[in-house]
């Protein structure tokens, strides 16, 4: 089932999609105490929101081999031992934006990439969870657009990942599928970018889950993004973003200079 957040008439719901229409619900989506209401809207009237409310919003990078040897290029033999390290990172909640939304670049950022990427949604409070329990405390699965400012290089990559608007998560989120056998597809201006498959994760979604678990209380809501499949390249204002995940949807941003 697919579940989304959206405002209609100045008032926000999470609602049950249905088709082309969303069916409002009553009551507290993560513990299962809800209830459909007969309050439905046509998609195309209603504004979508990112897909829940975080507490945290966390990022994983280097999970992927293809991108690995990508960044390597890039940066140099030391990613590989990061990637081997597993480090995951706060991107911010305030970067955090929705489908349809604009991602803004600053003034000073001369390069800025895409990173598509699957996106987990916790469903329950999980601390010092087993990888084998892990699925029990994942609602579901959405689309996630890790957007970098590439040239910036601070400390704990505060500009570079958690910006405002680099943080695209949506449409929606899908409950039923199985997140180790999915597409991740790419698209600038309508073009194919870049496609991988959620298969060749070096760390899975539920290894994921609990490692990060083991030291933070992961929350009803949350958010981890889980690393680029491939290859990105810059971005420039007026292009559009679209980030596919077959059996999820479209997850679609343009980008747009800071005036």
């Amino acid at each position: 089932m697919k579940f989304a957040r959206f405002r209609v008439d100045g008032y926000d719901y999470y609602g049950q999609v249905e088709a082309d229409r969303l069916r409002a619900i009553q009551g507290d989506l993560f513990s299962g105490d809800y209830r459909l209401t007969g309050a439905v809207f046509p998609l195309d009237r209603v504004t979508l929101l990112p897909p829940s409310r975080p507490v945290n919003f966390w990022g994983v990078g280097e999970n992927y081999p293809v991108h690995v040897r990508f960044r390597i290029d890039q940066m140099g033999r030391e990613i590989e031992e990061r990637a081997k390290r597993f480090t995951p990172w706060h991107k911010g909640v305030g970067s955090l934006i929705a489908s349809g939304d604009t991602v803004v670049m600053p003034p000073d950022l001369k390069v800025l990439e895409y990173e598509g990427e699957l996106c987990i949604v916790i469903g329950r409070p999980a601390y010092r969870v087993g990888k084998d329990e892990a699925p029990h405390y994942i609602f579901g699965y959405s689309v996630s657009n890790d957007i970098s400012g590439a040239d910036y290089r601070d400390a704990f990559m505060w500009r570079m990942k958690c910006s405002d608007t680099f943080g695209p998560v949506g449409p929606w989120i899908e409950t039923t599928i199985d997140p180790h056998n999915l597409d991740i597809i790419t698209r600038v201006d309508g073009r194919e970018e870049d496609r991988g498959n959620t298969r060749d994760m070096i760390h899975d979604c539920y290894a994921i889950v609990s490692n990060i678990s083991q030291y933070c209380t992961l929350h009803p809501g949350d958010l981890i993004t889980t690393g680029a499949p491939g290859s990105t390249r810059p971005l420039k204002p007026g292009e559009v973003v679209e980030i596919e995940i077959p059996g999820i949807g479209v997850l679609r941003n343009p980008i747009a200079a800071a005036r």
